[in-house]
């Protein structure tokens, strides 16, 4: 499935913020991308989500995710990383911040045990969350399920319209 979105810049900083998140994820929305300390790195780049595409995949051993951006939009996605990596740095020094549940539930499957690979090539950015562990593998295929049915969800809710008001398809 194709989807816009900003997973890669979440992915870079799922290390840090593992190790700064309770176990347990508090209910609330899946995404949040004006409030969540994460993900507003990415909004807060005018015009930096409408020239993104983003793909989830579940694979025997985890999930592949494949991050697109418009080349002309990759100073702005370099920025949105590093403020994301900050953004983790501080939560490593225990400061307090609001995170929505797809970013505390990345920090949780690392903390499961998941590992995370970032391979950047031509075709874009391609994120691997594995395990070998048949339990954290399960996790980690729930997590994917999850955030590729809610953000669905959120397309649909735009009358299938992504952010930049275009219709995207699969």
């Amino acid at each position: 499935m194709k989807l816009k979105h900003w997973n890669t810049c979440l992915a870079a900083a799922a290390c840090a913020v593992a190790l700064a998140l309770p176990v347990a994820i508090q209910a609330g929305p899946w995404f949040d991308l004006e409030n969540c300390s994460m993900c507003k790195s990415m909004t807060a780049e005018k015009g930096l989500m409408e020239h993104m595409e983003w793909e989830n995949h579940l694979i025997e051993s985890g999930m592949l995710s494949v991050t697109r951006v418009d080349p002309s939009y990759s100073v702005a996605f370099e920025r949105a990383m590093a403020n994301m990596q900050a953004t983790g740095e501080k939560l490593m020094t225990g400061e307090q911040m609001y995170l929505c549940d797809y970013c505390q539930g990345y920090g949780a499957l690392m903390m499961a045990g998941a590992t995370w690979e970032k391979v950047d090539s031509e075709a874009g950015h391609i994120s691997l969350v594995t395990a070998t562990d048949p339990a954290v593998i399960t996790q980690i295929r729930e997590f994917g399920q999850r955030t590729i049915d809610e953000y669905a969800k959120m397309v649909a809710s735009h009358d299938g319209h992504g952010h930049d008001g275009h219709e995207h398809t699969d």
